[in-house]
């Protein structure tokens, strides 16, 4: 039984390399050092014959530590939560720009996979099996707006605060955050796309971070849901859209 494991480095929390005028060489990625394996789940071995997957998406520190970590996707629930047992047990080390510490976010992507297991299974567990054998399990996965009963009424949302040196300094751009609400209206790992001024996408992301949601839902079900929100800073004010 294993658990295949890749990753992808996504854009940093507090947006520290959205750096203009920084080469790839000046960038050195988060390590992360993997101390345990992932363990297929025992009571998964009958149903999921073929594997599972989970997608964790996490937060590293520029301390180098977990700071958070929010299930995007998963097979089955077990799988989730074996991959983030695994996690917690990880060390990390901090990104860095320029020699400078900053903060990540890192999407773990782990495949899980049982080979050479001897599996009895009840007449139930067969059924289930083939179930998820044809339709590919009871996959969590995060909504998109156009998904969801109605867009989720935000119950605060803070505006970034753009000092006026700024503007006189001549900061301005357009700032594009990703983020997740989930099922409780709570906005979780905000990141920025794209290569925006650092100044800038710190303010934008630091007001996302504030804000809060009705919960989400499709079909009156409370539901993740994968947004982005745009603010234009424009030298006068700061507008989203």
């Amino acid at each position: 039984m294993k658990a295949l494991l890749t990753f992808l480095l996504v854009l940093p929390a507090s947006v520290a390399l959205a750096l203009p005028g920084v080469s790839s060489s000046e960038i050195q990625s988060a390590k992360i050092i993997q101390t345990v394996d992932p363990i297929f789940p025992h009571e998964l071995l009958a149903t999921y014959r073929h594997g599972g997957q989970a997608t964790i998406l996490i937060s590293v520190s520029a301390e180098g530590r977990l700071s958070d970590w929010l299930t995007i996707r998963h097979t089955d629930p077990l799988f989730a939560r074996n991959a983030l047992t695994a996690i917690k047990e990880w060390r990390f080390e901090p990104a860095r720009v320029r020699g400078e510490t900053v903060p990540v976010c890192i999407e773990l992507n782990f495949s899980f996979e049982a080979e050479g297991v001897v599996v009895s299974t009840s007449p139930s567990e067969v059924v289930t099996a083939i179930f998820n054998d044809i339709l590919g399990g009871r996959h969590y996965g995060p909504c998109t707006l156009r998904e969801l009963d109605r867009i989720p009424e935000p119950l605060q949302a803070v505006s970034p605060v753009y000092p006026a040196q700024l503007a006189q300094l001549g900061a301005t751009g357009d700032v594009t955050v990703d983020f997740y609400i989930d099922e409780h209206g709570v906005v979780r790992m905000p990141s920025v796309t794209g290569n925006p001024l650092a100044v800038l996408a710190n303010l934008a992301v630091d007001a996302v971070r504030q804000w809060k949601f009705e919960p989400p839902t499709r079909r009156g079900v409370p539901v993740l849901v994968h947004v982005q929100q745009v603010f234009h800073f424009t030298g006068a004010a700061t507008a989203k859209s």
